[in-house]
Protein backbone atom coordinates (compact mmCIF):
# COMPACT_ATOMS: atom_id res chain seq x y z
CA UNK A 1 0.00 0.00 0.00
CA UNK A 2 1.03 3.71 -0.73
CA UNK A 3 0.08 5.36 2.46
CA UNK A 4 0.96 8.64 0.54
CA UNK A 5 -1.86 8.33 -1.99
CA UNK A 6 -4.11 5.98 0.24
CA UNK A 7 -4.71 9.29 2.48
CA UNK A 8 -3.84 12.19 -0.28
CA UNK A 9 -0.79 13.70 0.40
CA UNK A 10 2.75 14.01 -1.54
CA UNK A 11 5.56 12.55 -1.30
CA UNK A 12 8.04 14.58 1.11
CA UNK A 13 11.83 15.38 0.89
CA UNK A 14 13.32 16.24 3.94
CA UNK A 15 16.48 18.15 3.32
CA UNK A 16 15.25 20.10 6.64
CA UNK A 17 16.59 18.01 9.31
CA UNK A 18 14.99 16.17 11.80
CA UNK A 19 12.07 18.36 12.50
CA UNK A 20 9.15 17.12 14.33
CA UNK A 21 6.75 19.05 11.33
CA UNK A 22 8.03 16.61 9.15
CA UNK A 23 7.59 13.53 11.01
CA UNK A 24 10.72 13.80 12.92
CA UNK A 25 12.99 10.87 11.26
CA UNK A 26 12.16 7.17 10.18
CA UNK A 27 13.01 4.08 11.82
CA UNK A 28 15.01 1.13 10.52
CA UNK A 29 13.45 -2.40 9.60
CA UNK A 30 14.43 -3.68 12.61
CA UNK A 31 13.21 -1.25 14.58
CA UNK A 32 9.72 -1.32 12.83
CA UNK A 33 10.05 -5.09 13.15
CA UNK A 34 10.28 -5.19 17.06
CA UNK A 35 7.36 -2.30 17.39
CA UNK A 36 5.43 -4.91 15.26
CA UNK A 37 6.04 -7.79 17.93
CA UNK A 38 5.54 -5.77 20.59
CA UNK A 39 1.96 -4.46 19.28
CA UNK A 40 1.02 -8.16 18.67
CA UNK A 41 2.20 -9.36 22.16
CA UNK A 42 1.46 -8.53 26.28
CA UNK A 43 3.73 -7.48 28.52
CA UNK A 44 3.20 -7.23 32.43
CA UNK A 45 3.75 -3.02 31.74
CA UNK A 46 5.83 -1.99 35.07
CA UNK A 47 7.87 -4.70 34.07
CA UNK A 48 8.87 -4.00 31.02
CA UNK A 49 9.39 -0.14 32.02
CA UNK A 50 11.53 -1.47 34.51
CA UNK A 51 13.89 -3.45 32.93
CA UNK A 52 13.87 -1.19 29.51
CA UNK A 53 14.83 1.63 32.10
CA UNK A 54 17.74 -0.04 33.41
CA UNK A 55 18.86 -1.88 30.82
CA UNK A 56 19.26 1.56 28.64
CA UNK A 57 20.91 3.59 31.88
CA UNK A 58 23.70 0.69 32.00
CA UNK A 59 23.94 1.10 27.72
CA UNK A 60 24.54 4.89 28.16
CA UNK A 61 26.83 4.85 31.54
CA UNK A 62 24.38 6.81 33.59
CA UNK A 63 23.33 6.00 36.92
CA UNK A 64 19.44 5.57 35.95
CA UNK A 65 17.10 6.20 33.16
CA UNK A 66 13.62 6.21 32.30
CA UNK A 67 11.43 6.27 29.05
CA UNK A 68 8.94 8.63 28.14
CA UNK A 69 6.61 9.65 25.40
CA UNK A 70 8.66 12.31 24.30
CA UNK A 71 11.57 14.97 25.27
CA UNK A 72 9.08 17.58 25.78
CA UNK A 73 7.13 15.20 28.46
CA UNK A 74 10.45 14.88 29.51
CA UNK A 75 11.30 18.23 30.86
CA UNK A 76 8.07 18.25 32.59
CA UNK A 77 7.94 15.03 34.29
CA UNK A 78 11.54 16.27 35.71
CA UNK A 79 10.60 19.68 36.91
CA UNK A 80 7.42 18.21 38.72
CA UNK A 81 9.70 15.51 40.74
CA UNK A 82 12.08 18.97 41.64
CA UNK A 83 9.09 20.64 42.67
CA UNK A 84 6.79 18.02 44.47
CA UNK A 85 9.43 15.40 44.68
CA UNK A 86 7.91 11.99 46.14
CA UNK A 87 4.95 13.54 46.83
CA UNK A 88 2.07 13.33 44.18
CA UNK A 89 1.26 15.78 42.53
CA UNK A 90 -2.50 17.35 43.47
CA UNK A 91 -4.47 19.62 41.44
CA UNK A 92 -6.11 20.59 44.99
CA UNK A 93 -3.20 21.34 46.90
CA UNK A 94 -1.35 24.16 46.62
CA UNK A 95 2.04 24.90 44.41
CA UNK A 96 5.04 24.78 46.96
CA UNK A 97 6.27 28.16 47.09
CA UNK A 98 10.09 26.67 45.66
CA UNK A 99 9.48 26.40 42.03
CA UNK A 100 10.95 28.72 40.39
CA UNK A 101 13.55 27.09 37.29
CA UNK A 102 16.05 29.88 36.23
CA UNK A 103 16.32 29.84 32.53
CA UNK A 104 18.53 31.43 29.86
CA UNK A 105 16.62 34.27 28.26
CA UNK A 106 18.66 33.48 24.69
CA UNK A 107 16.69 29.67 26.01
CA UNK A 108 13.25 30.15 25.87
CA UNK A 109 12.48 29.27 22.94
CA UNK A 110 9.98 27.90 21.21
CA UNK A 111 10.82 24.43 19.42
CA UNK A 112 7.85 23.77 18.18
CA UNK A 113 6.18 24.09 21.77
CA UNK A 114 6.88 27.62 23.69
CA UNK A 115 9.55 25.96 26.63
CA UNK A 116 7.41 28.21 29.23
CA UNK A 117 4.69 26.69 28.88
CA UNK A 118 5.98 23.05 29.00
CA UNK A 119 7.47 24.40 32.60
CA UNK A 120 3.95 26.00 33.56
CA UNK A 121 2.13 23.50 32.69
CA UNK A 122 3.42 21.51 35.91
CA UNK A 123 3.24 24.70 38.21
CA UNK A 124 6.43 26.27 37.86
CA UNK A 125 7.62 30.01 37.31
CA UNK A 126 10.14 30.91 34.75
CA UNK A 127 12.74 32.96 35.90
CA UNK A 128 14.94 34.47 32.75
CA UNK A 129 18.08 35.14 33.33
CA UNK A 130 20.10 37.94 31.19
CA UNK A 131 19.60 39.03 27.84
CA UNK A 132 18.55 37.92 24.39
CA UNK A 133 21.59 39.15 23.06
CA UNK A 134 23.67 37.43 25.87
CA UNK A 135 23.86 36.21 29.92
CA UNK A 136 26.54 35.52 32.01
CA UNK A 137 27.45 33.82 34.96
CA UNK A 138 26.70 36.88 36.97
CA UNK A 139 23.42 37.06 35.45
CA UNK A 140 22.27 33.42 36.43
CA UNK A 141 23.35 33.95 39.96
CA UNK A 142 21.68 37.17 40.09
CA UNK A 143 18.41 34.87 39.30
CA UNK A 144 19.09 32.53 42.11
CA UNK A 145 17.24 32.68 45.47
CA UNK A 146 15.31 30.76 48.45
CA UNK A 147 12.53 29.64 45.68
CA UNK A 148 14.80 28.55 42.80
CA UNK A 149 14.21 24.67 42.33
CA UNK A 150 15.99 24.22 39.32
CA UNK A 151 18.58 25.31 36.79
CA UNK A 152 17.97 24.80 33.31
CA UNK A 153 19.93 24.86 30.05
CA UNK A 154 19.05 23.97 26.44
CA UNK A 155 21.60 22.36 23.73
CA UNK A 156 19.61 23.74 20.28
CA UNK A 157 20.10 25.67 17.27
CA UNK A 158 17.38 27.34 18.34
CA UNK A 159 18.78 28.94 21.06
CA UNK A 160 20.72 32.57 21.07
CA UNK A 161 24.69 31.68 20.74
CA UNK A 162 25.97 35.28 20.93
CA UNK A 163 27.53 35.40 24.07
CA UNK A 164 26.06 32.87 26.11
CA UNK A 165 27.79 31.16 29.25
CA UNK A 166 28.60 27.48 28.61
CA UNK A 167 26.99 24.20 29.81
CA UNK A 168 30.56 23.81 31.61
CA UNK A 169 29.97 27.21 33.66
CA UNK A 170 26.00 26.27 33.91
CA UNK A 171 27.51 23.51 35.70
CA UNK A 172 29.77 25.07 37.98
CA UNK A 173 27.18 27.48 38.81
CA UNK A 174 25.25 24.53 39.77
CA UNK A 175 27.35 22.68 42.05
CA UNK A 176 28.29 26.10 43.65
CA UNK A 177 24.87 26.59 44.91
CA UNK A 178 23.96 23.32 45.06
CA UNK A 179 20.65 23.56 42.61
CA UNK A 180 19.91 20.93 40.66
CA UNK A 181 21.00 21.18 36.72
CA UNK A 182 18.39 20.01 33.87
CA UNK A 183 20.07 20.21 30.47
CA UNK A 184 17.68 19.72 27.21
CA UNK A 185 19.76 17.45 24.84
CA UNK A 186 16.67 16.81 22.61
CA UNK A 187 18.45 16.53 19.40
CA UNK A 188 22.24 15.45 20.55
CA UNK A 189 23.70 13.43 18.92
CA UNK A 190 26.03 11.92 21.48
CA UNK A 191 24.61 10.17 23.95
CA UNK A 192 27.59 9.15 26.09
CA UNK A 193 29.41 12.79 26.72
CA UNK A 194 27.33 13.90 29.49
CA UNK A 195 27.07 10.84 31.89
CA UNK A 196 30.29 12.10 33.57
CA UNK A 197 29.11 15.35 33.61
CA UNK A 198 27.72 16.49 36.95
CA UNK A 199 23.94 16.64 35.52
CA UNK A 200 21.37 15.83 37.30
CA UNK A 201 18.65 15.23 34.42
CA UNK A 202 19.64 14.93 30.28
CA UNK A 203 16.99 14.82 28.29
CA UNK A 204 17.07 13.26 24.91
CA UNK A 205 14.31 12.63 22.06
CA UNK A 206 14.18 9.26 20.88
CA UNK A 207 13.04 10.08 17.67
CA UNK A 208 15.79 12.42 16.56
CA UNK A 209 19.22 11.71 16.47
CA UNK A 210 18.68 7.99 17.43
CA UNK A 211 15.69 7.78 14.80
CA UNK A 212 13.62 5.57 17.17
CA UNK A 213 9.92 6.31 17.32
CA UNK A 214 7.96 9.21 19.29
CA UNK A 215 9.75 8.81 22.43
CA UNK A 216 12.24 10.41 24.82
CA UNK A 217 14.76 9.18 27.86
CA UNK A 218 15.42 11.20 30.98
CA UNK A 219 18.99 10.22 32.32
CA UNK A 220 19.67 11.10 35.86
CA UNK A 221 20.59 10.27 39.60
CA UNK A 222 18.22 6.80 40.97
CA UNK A 223 16.52 8.74 43.35
CA UNK A 224 15.26 11.82 41.06
CA UNK A 225 14.48 9.27 38.55
CA UNK A 226 12.25 7.25 40.74
CA UNK A 227 10.52 10.59 41.43
CA UNK A 228 10.16 11.13 37.67
CA UNK A 229 8.67 7.60 37.44
CA UNK A 230 5.73 8.45 40.31
CA UNK A 231 4.98 11.01 38.55
CA UNK A 232 4.42 9.64 35.30
CA UNK A 233 1.81 7.06 36.72
CA UNK A 234 -0.29 10.33 37.86
CA UNK A 235 0.03 13.29 35.76
CA UNK A 236 2.35 11.93 33.24
CA UNK A 237 -0.92 9.70 32.36
CA UNK A 238 -1.75 12.23 29.88
CA UNK A 239 1.84 11.55 28.09
CA UNK A 240 1.96 7.70 28.29
CA UNK A 241 4.13 5.66 26.48
CA UNK A 242 3.02 2.64 24.25
CA UNK A 243 4.79 -0.57 24.22
CA UNK A 244 5.43 -0.41 20.36
CA UNK A 245 7.45 2.52 21.29
CA UNK A 246 9.06 1.30 24.36
CA UNK A 247 10.39 -2.05 22.51
CA UNK A 248 11.28 0.10 19.22
CA UNK A 249 13.40 2.93 20.90
CA UNK A 250 15.01 0.13 22.99
CA UNK A 251 16.11 -1.71 20.00
CA UNK A 252 17.36 1.69 18.34
CA UNK A 253 19.48 2.55 21.10
CA UNK A 254 20.92 -1.06 21.17
CA UNK A 255 21.64 -0.08 17.25
CA UNK A 256 22.45 3.54 18.14
CA UNK A 257 25.83 2.20 20.27
CA UNK A 258 27.92 1.64 17.26
CA UNK A 259 26.22 4.00 14.44
CA UNK A 260 28.29 5.52 11.98
CA UNK A 261 27.27 8.12 9.76
CA UNK A 262 29.11 8.27 6.55
CA UNK A 263 27.74 10.52 4.34
CA UNK A 264 30.35 11.93 1.25
CA UNK A 265 29.07 15.47 1.40
CA UNK A 266 31.36 15.93 -1.91
CA UNK A 267 29.22 13.77 -3.87
CA UNK A 268 26.02 15.60 -3.26
CA UNK A 269 27.83 18.98 -3.90
CA UNK A 270 28.60 17.63 -7.15
CA UNK A 271 25.36 17.21 -7.75
CA UNK A 272 24.60 20.93 -8.04
CA UNK A 273 27.78 21.41 -10.07
CA UNK A 274 25.14 22.05 -13.57
CA UNK A 275 23.14 24.70 -11.62
CA UNK A 276 23.45 28.19 -12.56
CA UNK A 277 21.61 29.56 -10.09
CA UNK A 278 23.22 28.70 -7.16
CA UNK A 279 26.35 28.32 -5.49
CA UNK A 280 26.78 25.54 -3.00
CA UNK A 281 29.39 24.76 -0.21
CA UNK A 282 29.63 21.96 2.87
CA UNK A 283 28.96 23.32 6.22
CA UNK A 284 28.87 21.69 9.49
CA UNK A 285 26.09 22.40 12.55
CA UNK A 286 27.26 24.86 14.21
CA UNK A 287 26.69 23.00 17.64
CA UNK A 288 26.90 19.53 16.12
CA UNK A 289 30.57 19.28 14.09
CA UNK A 290 29.46 15.94 12.71
CA UNK A 291 25.97 16.74 10.76
CA UNK A 292 27.20 17.84 7.52
CA UNK A 293 25.06 20.25 5.47
CA UNK A 294 25.25 21.89 1.83
CA UNK A 295 24.51 25.71 2.27
CA UNK A 296 23.41 27.37 -0.96
CA UNK A 297 23.43 30.74 -1.91
CA UNK A 298 21.38 31.99 -4.83
CA UNK A 299 23.25 33.99 -7.53
CA UNK A 300 22.21 37.12 -9.39
CA UNK A 301 20.30 35.21 -12.71
CA UNK A 302 17.88 33.42 -10.08
CA UNK A 303 14.23 34.69 -10.92
CA UNK A 304 13.04 34.10 -7.28
CA UNK A 305 14.48 34.97 -4.01
CA UNK A 306 15.16 32.53 -1.33
CA UNK A 307 11.97 32.96 0.64
CA UNK A 308 9.70 32.82 -2.42
CA UNK A 309 11.73 29.48 -3.58
CA UNK A 310 11.40 27.52 -0.23
CA UNK A 311 7.63 28.26 -0.44
CA UNK A 312 7.64 27.06 -3.91
CA UNK A 313 9.64 23.94 -3.04
CA UNK A 314 7.41 23.17 -0.40
CA UNK A 315 3.66 23.61 -2.15
CA UNK A 316 4.42 22.98 -6.02
CA UNK A 317 4.70 19.82 -8.03
CA UNK A 318 4.42 16.36 -6.94
CA UNK A 319 7.09 15.85 -4.30
CA UNK A 320 7.33 18.67 -1.07
CA UNK A 321 10.88 19.21 -0.86
CA UNK A 322 11.49 20.72 2.84
CA UNK A 323 15.03 23.21 2.82
CA UNK A 324 16.51 24.69 5.94
CA UNK A 325 15.22 28.26 5.41
CA UNK A 326 16.32 29.63 8.76
CA UNK A 327 18.52 32.08 6.90
CA UNK A 328 16.19 32.55 4.11
CA UNK A 329 15.94 36.39 4.27
CA UNK A 330 19.80 36.53 3.45
CA UNK A 331 18.84 34.47 0.51
CA UNK A 332 20.82 31.50 1.41
CA UNK A 333 19.09 28.01 2.47
CA UNK A 334 20.76 24.64 3.36
CA UNK A 335 20.15 21.00 2.20
CA UNK A 336 20.24 18.44 5.34
CA UNK A 337 21.94 15.16 4.02
CA UNK A 338 21.24 12.97 6.84
CA UNK A 339 17.83 11.95 5.69
CA UNK A 340 18.24 12.31 1.57
CA UNK A 341 20.04 10.14 -0.49
CA UNK A 342 21.65 10.98 -4.19
CA UNK A 343 18.71 10.28 -5.97
CA UNK A 344 16.53 12.86 -4.40
CA UNK A 345 19.51 15.57 -3.77
CA UNK A 346 19.10 15.05 -8.04
CA UNK A 347 15.82 15.39 -7.86
CA UNK A 348 16.34 18.98 -5.61
CA UNK A 349 18.73 19.90 -8.06
CA UNK A 350 16.40 20.01 -11.08
CA UNK A 351 13.52 21.56 -9.39
CA UNK A 352 15.79 24.44 -8.32
CA UNK A 353 17.04 25.15 -11.67
CA UNK A 354 13.17 24.80 -12.86
CA UNK A 355 11.91 27.24 -10.37
CA UNK A 356 15.30 29.92 -10.37
CA UNK A 357 15.29 29.94 -14.15
CA UNK A 358 13.23 30.00 -17.59
CA UNK A 359 13.70 26.44 -18.61
CA UNK A 360 11.74 23.43 -17.68
CA UNK A 361 12.37 20.21 -17.11
CA UNK A 362 15.81 20.52 -17.62
CA UNK A 363 17.59 17.37 -16.79
CA UNK A 364 20.62 16.95 -14.50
Amino acid sequence: MNINEEINLKKVINADGRMTILGVSTISDDVGEAMKSAGQSYFVMKDLEKNVDQQVAKMYGYEAAHIVNSASAGIALGITALIYGDRIHDVNVQVPQKKEIILLKGHNINFGAPMEDILHLVGAKVSEAGYANGCSIEDVEYKINENTVALMYVLSHHTIQKQILSLEEMIDIAKKHHIPLIVDCAAESDLFKYAAKAIDLVIFSGAKAIEGPTSGIVFGGKLLIENITKHHKNIGRVMKIGKENIIGLFVALKNYQNKKQNIQAINYLNILGNNPYVKGEIVVDALRPEIQRIKISLQNNAKIDAIELSQKLKSEGDIAIYLRDYWAKQNLLEIDLRSIDLEEMRIINRRLIELLGDQKNEQN
